[in-house]
């Protein structure tokens, strides 16, 4: 057998009194891909910052076998959060991340090795396009083809395809393919479960820092690989579906008609109360762009916008929240969160208006509610006070979600992506949240790039193509094969 591409003994990692990674052993073989699997906080990202060089080991040794040919780097990683400039173009930004090459590049060579690497990984994007015109999907793609521009030993993949549809998780599973044929080694962290068993042979399983189970990932079943995970027995993921709506149940928020120019066509939907209305589709049909115009940070070029029967116009997110419409945004670091602010600010930042009125404030009260929601969510933090940046994804996007379940007024929630990155069992906790929500009469919009969640979550599931809704499926009955029909642009009497 060949040497190993990676090597880990004994690794351990501690920011002052927190032990991060404790103890950690492993080994992948050059063109292995190892599922890294563990609930958020588990020490993932400490033993991915250690293998990249981020972070140095306090215990142990890491062994990484240098790139083939000598050229590249030895380890490459994509994160969960992009690093890509938004004001430069695609090829721009891959330029960036090459090995120096002197002084002064040629701007056509420079083109020619992006306009290469696009076309192997399949993104269908100009070279010449700005990144930040370009679709969730798409940069997350572009992340994917910098860093595989040059084969490395080791290539680190952290929740890669959170932002992508289906069709781009086969593009980057087609990339990581080719890749292990040259004898790069991949490790790959996902929370979808599906993924972990097509693409990875080994899985490294960790819990509270420390190496719980590393070999074989074909001994597990998708029940097994998340109760070693989280260290007990699991149940159901999705919360049981709410009732039939009452006939004759006004519409919270409806659109009609509505039109955004050269992106939405004719857009009619309803959110009922107590309902949670998914609206599917592949990447860039406009999925996004309607869950922003019902959030009130897009405002349409025709049709209309109606609250409770009532024509209004959305003037913006404050506007929104006014008339009792909340948003979690895609993206929880640039849309979502005070990052230099604690969990107890983050927490009450839409309530505490509505929860102090008259300018008195509860330091009491404030302590009672956000303690709440930090109990009920299982929130992972060393006390209210500690600042949100310090806490992992999953138990950001918590707080994000206890932010609304305090809301007094809230009507509508709209949820775009709401467990991206997030852990099995961080999941199940914003699952019942959300029927929570909705079981108290509010009506729940769900945009997600995770079928299952749309399968699992919804009670129904309107399918959106080319800037049109194609149709509407019950979610009780509806499967991935049906909506991935009208996702290609089929009607649903087709």
């Amino acid at each position: 057998m060949d040497a190993a591409a990676v090597t880990c003994t004994g690794v351990s990692k501690s920011f002052g009194a927190t032990r991060a990674v404790s103890g950690i052993s492993f080994t992948i073989q050059p063109g292995e891909v190892l599922a890294l699997v563990g609930e958020n906080g588990a020490g993932k990202s400490t033993l991915m910052n250690l293998l990249s060089g981020a972070f140095p080991a306090d215990e142990g040794t890491i062994s990484i076998a240098p790139p083939g040919g000598g050229r590249g780097r030895a380890v490459a990683m994509v994160h969960q959060e992009l690093s890509l400039f938004d004001n430069l173009t695609v090829a721009e930004n891959l330029e960036l991340d090459r090995s120096a090459r002197g002084l002064f590049v040629s701007e056509r060579s420079s083109r020619a090795e992006a306009q290469r690497v696009i076309d192997e990984l399949g993104v269908g994007v100009s070279v010449d396009a700005t990144v930040g015109d370009l679709t969730v999907g798409q940069r997350q793609l572009v992340e994917v083809a910098k860093a595989i521009a040059v084969p490395p030993t080791l290539l680190i993949l952290d929740e890669p395809t959170s932002s992508l549809e289906g069709p781009q998780v086969e593009l980057l599973f087609a990339a990581v393919r080719r890749l292990t044929a040259l004898g790069t080694a991949v490790i790959f962290v996902s929370h979808r479960m599906d993924e972990l068993f097509e693409l990875c042979a080994t899985v490294l399983v960790m819990r509270d820092g420390e190496q719980v189970e590393f070999g074989r990932l074909e001994g597990h079943s998708r029940t097994s690989l998340v109760e070693s995970m989280v260290g007990r027995e699991t149940s159901a993921l999705f919360p049981d579906r709410a009732a039939a709506t009452p006939a004759g149940a006004i519409a919270e928020l409806e659109l009609r008609d509505v039109g955004l120019a050269g992106r939405l066509e004719s857009i009619s939907l309803s959110l009922l109360p107590g309902r949670v209305t998914a609206i599917a589709g592949l990447d860039g049909h406009g999925q996004g762009e309607i869950a922003e115009i019902l959030a009130g940070a897009l405002r349409p070029t025709s049709g209309e916008v109606l609250v409770r029967g009532e024509a209004v116009r959305l003037r913006g997110p404050r506007g929104a929240v006014r008339r009792g419409i909340g948003y979690i945004a895609p993206n929880r670091r640039l849309d979502g969160l005070l990052l230099d602010k604690s969990v107890a600010a983050n927490a009450m930042l839409a309530a505490g208006p509505r929860l102090f009125r008259g300018g008195v404030y509860s330091g009491r009260r404030e302590r009672s509610i956000v303690g709440g929601i930090i109990a009920d969510l299982a929130v992972k933090c060393s006390s209210m006070l500690q600042p949100i940046v310090e806490l992992s994804g999953g138990n950001q996007q918590k707080v994000l979600v206890g932010r609304w379940l305090v809301f007094p007024d809230l009507r509508v929630l709209v949820l775009n992506d709401p467990t991206r990155g997030v852990d099995v069992g961080s999941r199940a906790q914003i699952y019942s949240a959300i029927r929570a929500i909705a079981a108290d009469g509010v009506a729940v919009a769900l945009i997600s790039t995770d079928m299952q969640e749309i399968l699992g979550l919804s009670d129904e599931i309107h399918v959106v193509y080319s800037g049109r809704l194609m149709g509407a499926l019950d979610a009780e009955v509806a499967t991935e094969r049906a909506v991935m029909h009208l996702a290609m642009g089929a009607h649903d009497d087709d």
